[in-house]
């Protein structure tokens, strides 16, 4: 069962453990711990899956995962910086969408290649994120982006995220710099990934990355996220976040490089352990 989830030559037992993996981190991440390790999942199942696969199979557990965090930050958001990015995502959603509906109209397997090294260009450029946050949060701290730079963001936002669920630095830089304060800030977050997650849903259907199948493959799936969610708040006080983050940089820089330049990296560690 599932079978056509499997990349050739993917052992079914690092199958499991790879998307098991990669659906804990995302809970742990949604849970308010190390809000940047949720950008591993993707590369890490896409180790073993086919990136179109992996992009409908996360969408509902993503929102899930937001439905989650807004329960919790009902009412800390600010609704017109919520907007200042939302509203202009659509336009960045259409675009993303309309790239799914021509991929499919074309053949999905001859740009499975392209999307790998979209998502590897991303995971990279992510890690570096990962390690220069604190910098670049200091750095956009002393400035209060206008509407301009709101329009550029959410577009972008709205594009990778389609693509790649890959907004999470855009919108996190934009939205810090507005001098929320913490509670507001992981908040305005939530609802801004809640409504552009919800958005993305309608149209992941109509060009028809979400099938039966997927969602099938997702309740096997769904148990594994209040586990992620209960390990992000016990290691809160317990494991440093600034050391686990650096281990979801190290991992998400080596799976964005296999991506990439198609290394096969991680096959290699699956042959050796077993």
């Amino acid at each position: 069962m599932f079978s056509e989830f499997i990349d050739p030559g993917v052992p079914v037992a690092a199958f499991w453990v790879f998307v098991g993996a990669a659906v804990i981190i995302q809970g742990i991440s949604k849970s308010g711990f190390a809000g940047g390790a949720g950008i591993l999942s993707l590369p890490l199942m896409m180790l073993v899956m086919s990136p179109v696969k992996v992009a409908a199979t996360l969408l509902p557990l993503l929102i899930l995962c937001d439905m989650n965090a807004i329960y919790h930050h009902w009412n800390n958001k600010v609704w017109r910086k919520v907007l200042e990015i939302y509203l202009p995502s659509i336009v960045g959603i259409l675009i993303g969408a309309a790239v799914w509906w021509w991929i499919g109209r074309e053949g999905v397997q001859q740009y499975q290649g392209v999307i790998k090294r979209f998502v590897g260009v991303i995971s990279i450029l992510f890690a570096f994120y990962i390690v220069g946050k604190e910098t670049a949060m200091a750095w956009v701290e002393r400035f209060r982006p206008g509407m301009g730079s709101a329009l550029g963001m959410g577009v972008v936002a709205g594009f990778t995220s389609t693509i790649a669920h890959a907004a999470g630095p855009f919108v996190g830089l934009y939205l810090f710099a507005q001098g929320l304060g913490k509670t507001l800030f992981v908040g305005t977050v939530a609802w801004t990934f809640t409504l552009i997650n919800l958005t993305k849903l309608p149209f992941y259907f109509a060009v028809g990355l979400i099938q039966t199948d997927v969602l099938l493959f997702d309740l096997m799936l769904v148990w594994l996220i209040p586990i992620g969610s209960f390990l992000g708040k016990w290691m809160h006080s317990r494991v440093s976040e600034s050391l686990f983050n650096r281990v979801i940089c190290v991992l998400t820089f080596v799976s964005g490089v296999e991506l990439l330049f198609n290394v096969p990296l991680v096959q290699r560690i699956i042959e050796w352990l077993v």
